[in-house]
């Protein structure tokens, strides 16, 4: 028998009472529009129970496909990735946000196709930001074109984290800001607290603590009027922040706890390890380290258990696929065009054929236009291959990269975590080491310190730090103070005041070809100095000079060293170019020029 809902009854499942009436609904639905029962149901409603709703949205996907009923798949998958993603999975999450991407696409629905664009973006912040970035940018483009003011409410507060966490604190307020204003207009009761809490996290940056706790406050009020259980389990986390930045330790231990009760009811581990990742500090500032060892440990059994390498992996390999399928339709259209080459030139030859016996003129006419379209036609076979040589190389250094990058994540995150909860372990039995035992005890520690130091060395020469989580600048000056911290070789830099704006891929390339010459001229140059400008107007120009030994430059092209070569395809990825001008006993001088 079907079990029928009121819309007053399906209104009541933002309050958590009817979720299992409604699986029962649906496993017994019997024709399409039953499913839209579903769309009445606020979003509230799915993320306060998120295992009850997953079971749900599956069942009513599968129910979806069996009727063909393909205008409401889109939006049931969209809806499934946020649990998903609320609980951590990341991969399931982008398998379903880009499967409903492709099908509104389909139908031509670019509205909310920019908001999964946005929501795509936003789910980007941990795993790639300069990818975030992009997706996001996409979906306010389509979003604006498309006068959704309800999708810009959404996407700018979401564009104001990914701003924030590229620590431009200005950017991401007049983004909050912005949110804000379209929230307040379509009094957005649920939306609001979003904005006011965020920008809260901006003032507690600036150390405006009285004014975000005034907006910490109002939020909570907003969130308990409506039931929102995900906004309050945030709005805990962040007045816990506060007060921790603060000082205030017991009020932050209070809410980090009100949060993780709040987590256990409604099921979202990524919040779980962030408060017990701060709840280590806060205790260590208490000098209760047993508290704080067993924080700790809980946050990293949660963060093996959401984080694991495989699941980013799966994550990247959807986004590779995805776009994948982008460039291959790109390459069938090229195949199509070329075809349409060659079918002009059998046009031309049959005519050829055709008008051969007229005159003889004509027929030297027929020639020539044949031989005309056979080089064009080579010409375009040349460039097809040189497009997709360029590409396969592409691929290659940007596989490349995600490698060091994956490898420095394990070795920061595996094995670096395991050495600073074996340090934290050692230096809890402190005050209960014999004296007999002092001298071993103090060696343990050093050799962990010794130990944490060289993989933290390893990790950032695999992929440092500083280009992915401050900037291209930051790195590069991390770079010149090791090599002058070492004595040997001085290095003078001149960089630019402003911030230069590269993609995340554009960044990591151009820092391996400047990595790389740096390399070069200590290595070979036997240099007492070099200069490093970095010069920003139409145009970004690097140079790098040296009062070295000098070298011939005619042994680049012969020479059996992968260095230059790698210089070279890097520079030409990133349609840049490469000036090298060196004489023996002159030095060196080597001018990388980019268009950003």
């Amino acid at each position: 028998m079907v079990l029928l809902l009121t819309t007053l009854n399906i209104t009541s499942a933002a309050h958590g009472q009817t979720m299992d009436q409604l699986k029962a609904y649906i496993s017994n639905c019997e024709d399409a529009k039953c499913l839209d029962t579903l769309l009445l149901v606020d979003l509230n409603s799915f993320t306060n129970e998120t295992h009850n709703s997953k079971v749900l949205l599956k069942s009513a996907l599968n129910k979806a496909d069996s009727f063909s009923y393909n205008t409401i798949i889109p939006k049931l998958a969209t809806q499934l990735a946020l649990i998903f993603y609320y609980q951590g999975q990341y991969d399931s999450s982008f398998h379903y946000r880009i499967s409903g991407i492709k099908q509104l696409e389909e139908m031509g629905d670019w509205a909310m196709a920019g908001r999964e664009y946005a929501e795509l973006g936003y789910q980007y912040k941990r795993i790639n930001l300069a990818k975030g970035f992009e997706y996001m940018r996409l979906g306010i483009s389509l979003l604006k074109s498309n006068h959704d003011s309800i999708g810009l409410a959404n996407a700018h507060n979401n564009f104001g984290v990914l701003h924030e966490m590229d620590e431009n604190l200005d950017s991401a307020l007049h983004y909050y800001n912005s949110s804000l204003n379209y929230k307040t207009t379509l009094n957005d009761s649920l939306g609001i607290p979003y904005s006011l809490e965020n920008i809260a996290n901006i003032q507690i940056a600036k150390q405006s603590y009285a004014l975000a706790e005034e907006n910490l406050t109002k939020a909570l009020q907003y969130r308990l009027a409506v039931d929102d259980q995900q906004g309050l389990l945030g709005n805990y986390i962040n007045l816990a922040e506060l007060y921790s930045h603060q000082q205030n330790f017991n009020k932050a231990i209070y809410f980090f706890n009100k949060a993780l009760l709040k987590e256990k009811q409604i099921g979202h581990p990524y919040a779980a390890q962030y408060c017990y990742e701060k709840l280590t500090k806060v205790y260590r500032h208490l000098n209760q380290f047993e508290n704080a060892l067993n924080a700790h440990i809980q946050y990293s059994n949660i963060k093996d258990s959401i984080s694991n390498v495989q699941n980013i992996k799966n994550v990247e390999s959807l986004t590779i696929q995805y776009e994948t399928e982008k460039k291959e339709k790109e390459i069938e259209l090229l195949s199509v065009e070329n075809q349409l080459k060659q079918t002009e030139v059998q046009i031309a030859n049959n005519r050829f054929i055709a008008t051969a016996g007229t005159s003889g003129l004509l027929l030297l006419s027929a020639f020539l236009l044949f031989n005309r379209y056979q080089h064009k036609q080579r010409a375009l076979l040349a460039e097809a291959k040189a497009i997709n040589q360029k590409l396969g190389f592409k691929s290659l250094i940007e596989g490349e990269e995600k490698e060091r990058k994956r490898i420095a994540q394990e070795l920061h995150d595996g094995l670096g975590q395991l050495l600073s909860t074996a340090r934290l372990n050692v230096s809890a039995m402190e005050d209960k080491v014999e004296k007999l035992v002092t001298k071993q005890w103090e060696n343990s520690i050093k050799l962990i310190d010794e130990a944490v130091t060289e993989v933290r060395h390893i990790s950032h020469n695999m992929m440092p730090n500083a280009l992915i989580s401050i900037g291209f600048e930051a790195a590069i000056k991390e770079q010149i103070h090791i090599i002058n911290d070492a004595g040997k070789v001085k290095v003078h830099a001149e960089l630019p005041m402003d911030k230069i704006n590269l993609s995340e891929s554009e960044a990591i390339a151009l820092y391996r070809v400047i990595q790389e010459v740096l390399n070069n001229a200590l290595k070979y140059a036997e240099a007492k100095n070099i200069w490093l400008t970095i010069h920003h107007d139409q145009a970004l120009v690097v140079t790098i000079k040296d009062d070295g030994k000098g070298f011939d430059t005619s042994i680049i092209n012969t020479s059996d060293g992968i260095g230059w070569q790698n210089i070279h395809s890097r520079m030409e990825i990133l349609n840049g170019e490469v000036h090298i001008k060196s004489n023996l006993g002159e030095g060196s001088e080597i001018s990388l020029k980019l268009a950003v």
